[in-house]
């Protein structure tokens, strides 16, 4: 809860310009932008929130320990593993040097703001679903719990996909096609238990991971290209 709350007072101040009396407030074109920094803070706000993910998981299941507990615990355990390294795969790692390539580092940092607003919800909703499916993983399934379940992940990968285009300028055949096996996931799982559709979202993710991987291999040391990249000199 207070990191919740410092979190909504930074975005707040933020979003308003950090207004000061007798100053007024700052303006997107004043603001002196350090890349290592700002993709810093940025990577600090996902590591915290994938920490509170797995701080909720074990809170959970420490609550009562049962077998039919287990598997979705370890399930949910391999899904913040996995949407850590899909976060950190190229563009996670590349956005500072890209701050570096465009003539306006400032709009750049502000729409990755917006960016990572998407991918801390989409993990946060994530941690959320994995404490849903660990109190319950083989009673019956809630529609509302689905759209958990399988929205936090597809939320993640959307905010994942515009962080890089914004580094890349390109989104990655894997994002969409992640995004795309998780809402086709919707009617196969409608009708199934809370499991069923943990696993199956985990599965995409890993794909996704996979794949990512596999890129990297055939295209290594690929260089940041952000939309409004700097022309060289």
């Amino acid at each position: 809860m207070l990191w919740t709350l410092a979190l909504a007072l930074d975005y707040t101040g933020l979003f308003l310009g950090w207004p000061v009396p007798r100053f007024g407030r700052t303006r997107l074109h004043d603001w002196r932008i350090a890349g290592e920094h700002l993709a810093e803070r940025f990577q600090q706000f996902v590591i915290i929130t994938l920490g509170e993910t797995i701080l909720l998981t074990g809170l959970t299941f420490a609550e009562k320990f049962t077998p039919d507990r287990v598997a979705p615990t370890v399930v949910s355990f391999a899904s913040t593993v996995l949407i850590w390294r899909i976060y950190f795969h190229r563009a996670g790692a590349l956005f500072p040097a890209a701050i570096e390539t465009v003539p306006d580092p400032a709009r750049l940092g502000w729409s990755a703001v917006h960016t990572h607003l998407i991918i801390v919800a989409g993990i946060l909703a994530t941690g959320v679903s994995h404490a849903l499916v660990i109190d319950n993983p083989v009673g019956h399934e809630d529609p509302l719990w689905l759209a958990v379940i399988l929205g936090g992940p597809a939320l993640f990968l959307a905010g994942r996909s515009l962080l890089e285009y914004q580094v890349f300028a390109r989104v990655s055949a894997s994002r969409v096609v992640g995004l795309l096996a998780l809402a086709a996931l919707v009617p196969l799982t409608v009708a199934r238990t809370p499991a069923t559709a943990a696993n199956a979202q985990v599965v995409v993710l890993a794909a996704v991971a996979v794949w990512d991987a596999i890129r990297e291999r055939r295209h290594p040391g690929e260089a940041p290209a952000p939309p409004s990249r700097r022309p060289a000199t």
